[in-house]
């Protein structure tokens, strides 16, 4: 396994250069609109998380109850679903006891990016207690671009609901501790836009792995049997990723609280001509 940075052009076998200053027992806390999402957009982090010696935490907020294909399977999906979850994580090392559910409905879980909205569930509070809890030190969170309404929600909770751990905000749900790194994954669509469109590249960093890591991510993703008929054309672009025997899976820094840079006004104001 390889960690790649695009733009200072490194490589390198080391996590640092994705997690830079990464000390072993840290927490990595993944957010995944589905229970297939992490797996499918950022399962090479997830097991180079598990490989440092991290703690991985895996937030599932929808609970998978549109993911039937069949009727039949309309009234059981659900628990299908989460038990299969279960076996595909547990295969790449990840406990169930780091694995939470928040059971909110597909394709509803957009009102929920709030604190007291009626239907919120209390799920912006049982983020930042969680995060607090188990000293959550990089996010990593979906892309909101194209993708799918729900994958925009966590995108949002990403955004703004966990930079609030390290918050010195509600008091009695934990002491705050601040994360240090903050990624986007995408299972298949393009990530935000860039400021610049003259750039060509719209990632930061990539981990490229051998065919060995791949096909374990796939054995875990066939687990989901629920979803063989869902899953079909995801799979067939996850070839996309191949470069020769090498498989690339991509990621985006995400802006969270990004400071205003003064210095280009400060030199723009010494050019500035002086009128009456």
């Amino acid at each position: 396994m390889e960690f790649i940075d695009f733009r200072s052009l490194q490589r390198s076998s080391s996590i640092d250069l994705i997690f830079p200053g990464w000390k072993k027992g840290e927490t990595v806390a993944f957010l995944s609109p589905h229970d297939d999402d992490v797996l499918l957009g950022a399962g090479y982090l997830l097991l180079a998380t598990i490989e440092n010696k991290g703690n991985p935490l895996l937030l599932i907020f929808c609970s998978g109850d549109a993911g039937y294909s069949s009727v039949q399977e309309k009234e059981s999906i659900t628990q299908k679903r989460k038990d299969e979850a279960f076996q595909a994580y547990g295969m790449l090392g990840l406990q169930k006891k780091n694995i939470f559910c928040f059971d909110i409905s597909d394709f509803c879980l957009m009102p929920h990016v709030t604190r007291k909205f009626p239907a919120s569930r209390g799920i912006f509070d049982e983020q930042v207690r969680l995060f607090r809890k188990e000293k959550v030190s990089r996010v990593v969170f979906s892309s909101g671009h194209f993708e799918h309404w729900d994958h925009t929600a966590v995108f949002l909770m990403g955004i703004y609901t966990s930079p609030q751990a390290g918050d010195p905000v509600l008091a009695d749900i934990g002491s705050p501790f601040k994360a240090k790194s903050y990624y986007v994954y995408s299972v298949w669509a393009r990530f935000e836009p860039l400021k610049s469109e003259s750039d060509k590249i719209r990632a930061e960093k990539g981990i490229l792995v051998d065919e060995e890591v791949e096909e374990k991510i796939r054995e875990s993703i066939k687990r989901f049997s629920s979803q063989k008929k869902i899953f079909k054309s995801i799979i067939a672009h996850r070839e996309k990723r191949r470069l020769g025997n090498f498989y690339l899976e991509l990621y985006k820094e995400a802006e969270v609280r990004a400071q205003t840079d003064f210095k280009p006004y400060f030199n723009l104001l010494k050019k500035c001509e002086k009128i009456k």
